[in-house]
C-alpha cells in the first residue's frame, strides 16, 4: 500500500475495485502503472495459501495457460508470487458474458455459427498445448465491445477440480454444461470440452439448455443417459446438417464424439460457408449493441459451478437395426438357430436368477450389519461451524466422525467472507449419531450483476431501472451543466456494464438548474407570479382543489418544490384553493388579560378580507363570547390596546 492508501501489487498493479468472486479466488480490476493499461488480477484466497501442493499446481497451471496466445482466449500476462500472495495478472475485457448477452438478444444463425467457430478454434489451440478447460459455459465466454468472444478461466479449472476432489471426493462443474464423463467421475479429455461447447451451441440456437431437471443430480444423470434433444422441438427451419453436428458434439461416449475441437470447427465452418457464402467477416452488425439493461433471473443452478458426487453411469442401450433385405435361409438352418437361441435364453435366465439371489443376500446382510453397527454409534452434539472456512469446518466435523457435503450459494460479504460457512444442517447444538451427514452451505460471495446504463434518464426513471436490475440508488449529487437536460443523470458510479453486488447502490450525478424555486406557499396567485418573475421563472399550470380550510386562490403547493433548482425561464405549476363560497358560523371565547381596563377589538379574517366584529373598553379578567359568520378558512383575533393578545382559527 502506498502513501495515499492505494493497494499496489508488485510495485506495478494498482487495485481499483473488486469485480468478481469465486470459490477459490477473487478477481480485481487493476491498472498496470508500467504499461498504462487496465488488467484483471485473480488472487488465490488466503485459506488455500498453506497447501503447498495446491500452490505449486496453481503456479504450474497458470504458467502453462500463459503460453496460450490466441485472439479468442483471455491473455495471461503475469504469474506472481509476492510474499504470501499468489495471483495471476490477465487481460481485462470491457464487455459482458455470452450468457448475459443471450438473455437480452436473439442471436442470428450466422452469428451463432461465427461465435461457435471462433470458440472451437480457441479450444483447439488450448488442446494442442495439452490444456483442457473443463468448465466451458456461456458464463465463461466474454464478449468485448466488438463482439469478439474470449474464453475466460483458463489455467485454474483443473486446479479447482483437483482441490475439490481432495476435500470432498466430489466432482465440480456447471451441471447444465458438464460432459457425461465429468458427471460420472470418468477421465476428462479434450472431447469433454467439445461436449460442453456443443451444449453452448445448442443454447445459442434455441435459447435453452438441452437438459433441465429438479436437482443437479437429475440434470447430471440426463447428460449420462438421455438421448440428444431434437432442435426441431425448439426452433423452426432447422438448417440441414445442424442436427447431425449437435448429435456428434453431444454423443454420450467420446469415441462417438468429435475427437477434438478442430473437427467440430471444420464442420461448423463448412455449414456456415454453405448457408452464408457471401457473408462478411464482420458479423457484429447483426448482434446489436452490447448492453444489458435488465438481467433476467435464472434457475439458481443454471450455469453455476457446483460441487457434487459423481453419478453412476449405466451402460447405454443400443438398438440394433435389421438390414432391409436378408438372404433366404433353409428350414433346417432356421430350426437350428432357434434351438441354439433357446439354449442361450435358458442359460441367461439361470444366470439372472443366480444374480438376483446373490444380490438379495448381500442387501439383507448389509441391512442387518448397518442396523447392528448403528446401534453402537454414539450420539454427538453438532458443533457450530458457521463463519469457518471450508477446510476448518470440514476438519472439525470429520474429527467428530460426521460426513460432510458441500453446497454453494451467494451471500452477503458484509456478514460472511467468500469461502466460509453460511449455514449448516442440522443446526449447531442438535444431536446426531456419528457418521451422520452434515450439509454445509458455503458463501460464494456477492452475486455480481452488470450495472444498467442510467445516463440521460430522469431521476425517477433511473430509480425504477435500477430496481428492475436488482440495484438501488445510492448517493445523489446535483450540479449544473449547460446544454444538458435539467433533471437528467449526468454520470453514475459504478459505470454502466461494470459488475457490482446485487442490491448495492448506484451513485448518481444529476443535472440541476441555476434558478431556485421560491417559497410560494400561502401566497395569493398574483404575489406568487411576481416572486417567480423576480427569480427568472414563469408561472405554469394552475390547479384548483376544494379545501375549506384554505383561503380562496392561496397557493397550497408548487411543482417543483421550493428550493429546487431548475433552468431559467422554466415553468412552475401551483395548486390553489378554489374556496367554498358558503357562509358558516361559530362562537369564539376570549378572556381579557391583566387587571386594568383596556381597549379591546375582535377582528375576523377570512376569504372576504378583514372585518371588525367588536370594539370597546373592558376590564381585565372579563370573558367575551362572540358569534362569528365566515367563508372558507378564517381566523379571529383579539387586540388589546392595538396589540395582538390572542388568535383562534376556525
Amino acid at each position: 500500500m502506498d502513501k495515499k492508501g492505494k493497494t499496489i501489487l508488485n510495485g506495478r498493479y494498482e487495485i481499483i475495485r473488486a469485480i468478481g468472486y469465486g470459490g477459490m479466488a477473487e478477481v480485481y480490476l487493476a491498472h498496470d502503472l508500467l504499461l498504462d493499461r487496465n488488467v484483471a488480477v485473480k488472487m488465490l484466497r488466503d485459506q488455500f495459501l498453506e497447501d503447498k501442493e495446491l500452490l505449486e499446481q496453481f503456479r504450474r497451471e497458470a504458467k502453462s495457460a500463459a503460453r496460450l496466445v490466441h485472439p479468442y482466449i483471455i491473455n495471461i500476462y503475469d504469474v506472481v508470487s509476492e510474499g504470501s500472495s499468489q495471483y495471476i495478472v490477465m487481460e481485462y475485457v470491457d464487455g459482458v458474458t455470452l450468457k448475459e448477452y443471450m438473455q437480452e438478444h436473439k442471436l442470428s444463425l450466422n452469428a451463432v455459427l461465427e461465435i461457435a467457430v471462433r470458440l472451437a478454434d480457441a479450444l483447439q489451440h488450448a488442446h494442442s498445448h495439452n490444456i483442457i478447460h473443463c468448465d466451458i459455459k456461456p458464463q465463461n465466454v466474454l464478449l468485448d465491445k466488438n463482439m469478439n468472444p474470449k474464453i475466460a478461466d483458463f489455467g485454474i479449472a483443473k486446479m479447482v477440480t483437483n482441490q475439490t476432489m481432495v476435500y470432498s471426493k466430489s466432482v465440480m462443474g456447471s451441471v447444465h454444461y458438464i460432459s457425461p464423463e465429468q458427471a460420472s467421475g470418468g477421465k476428462i479429455t479434450a472431447c469433454s470440452d467439445v461436449y460442453s461447447l456443443g451444449v453452448v451451441l445448442f443454447e445459442m440456437l434455441t435459447g435453452q439448455v438441452p437438459y433441465v431437471g429438479p436437482t443437479a443430480v437429475a440434470v447430471a444423470m440426463m447428460h449420462v443417459e438421455k438421448p440428444v434433444p431434437q432442435l426441431a422441438d425448439y426452433m423452426e427451419n432447422v438448417p440441414e446438417g445442424m442436427q447431425e453436428i449437435i448429435n456428434k458434439a453431444l454423443a454420450k461416449h467420446c469415441a462417438e464424439r468429435y475427437a477434438d475441437a478442430g473437427q467440430l470447427r471444420r464442420d461448423l465452418l463448412a455449414l456456415k460457408m454453405k448457408l452464408f457464402p457471401f457473408s462478411s467477416e464482420d458479423y457484429t452488425q447483426e448482434l446489436g449493441p452490447v448492453k444489458v439493461s435488465a438481467v433476467k433471473e435464472d434457475n439458481p443452478d443454471d450455469g453455476a459451478t457446483m460441487i457434487m458426487k459423481p453419478v453412476r453411469r449405466e451402460p447405454l442401450e443400443h438398438t440394433a437395426q435389421l438390414p432391409e433385405t436378408q438372404p433366404e435361409k433353409t428350414v433346417q438352418k432356421v430350426q437350428a438357430e432357434a434351438g441354439e437361441q433357446g439354449k442361450m435364453t435358458k442359460r441367461k435366465l439361470n444366470y439372472t436368477k443366480l444374480l438376483i439371489y446373490i444380490t438379495a443376500a448381500v442387501v439383507m446382510i448389509s441391512v442387518a450389519a448397518h442396523f447392528i453397527f448403528n446401534r453402537t454409534l454414539a450420539e454427538v452434539t453438532v458443533p457450530d461451524v458457521t463463519k469457518m472456512t471450508v477446510v476448518e469446518a470440514q476438519k472439525l466435523l470429520e474429527e467428530k466422525e460426521f460426513k460432510v457435503e458441500l453446497e454453494e450459494k451467494y451471500g452477503d460479504p458484509a456478514k460472511f467472507k467468500p469461502g466460509t460457512v453460511m449455514e449448516q444442517s442440522p443446526a449447531a447444538g442438535e444431536k446426531r449419531k456419528q457418521r451422520s451427514l452434515i450439509i454445509l452451505t458455503i458463501c460464494r460471495g456477492a452475486e455480481l450483476k452488470p450495472v444498467p446504463d442510467l445516463a440521460g434518464m430522469s431521476l425517477s426513471k433511473a430509480e425504477q431501472t435500477a430496481l428492475n436490475s436488482g440495484f438501488k440508488l445510492g448517493k445523489i449529487t446535483k450540479k449544473h451543466v449547460d446544454g444538458q437536460r435539467i433533471g437528467s443523470v449526468l454520470s453514475q458510479s459504478p459505470k454502466a456494464l461494470d459488475k457490482a453486488p446485487r442490491g448495492s447502490g448506484i451513485d448518481l450525478v444529476v443535472n440541476e438548474g441555476d434558478k431556485e424555486v421560491p417559497n410560494l406557499i400561502g401566497k395569493p396567485i398574483s404575489e406568487a407570479k411576481k416572486l417567480l418573475a423576480s427569480a427568472g421563472l414563469t408561472l405554469g399550470e394552475i390547479k384548483t382543489i376544494t379545501d375549506h380550510s384554505a383561503a380562496k386562490n392561496v397557493v397550497l403547493a408548487s411543482n417543483p418544490n421550493a428550493g429546487t433548482k431548475i433552468g431559467a425561464g422554466d415553468a412552475v405549476s401551483i395548486t390553489v384553493a378554489e374556496g367554498s363560497g358558503e357562509k358558516r358560523s361559530a362562537y369564539v371565547d376570549f378572556v381579557v388579560p391583566g387587571n386594568k381596563t383596556t381597549n379591546v377589538e375582535i377582528i375576523l379574517i377570512d376569504e372576504n378580507g378583514k372585518k371588525t366584529l367588536y370594539s370597546g373598553s373592558q376590564k381585565g379578567g372579563v370573558r367575551l363570547r362572540q358569534r362569528v359568520e365566515y367563508t372558507g378558512s378564517a381566523r379571529v383575533q383579539m387586540l388589546c390596546d392595538g396589540k395582538l393578545a390572542s388568535e383562534k382559527s376556525l
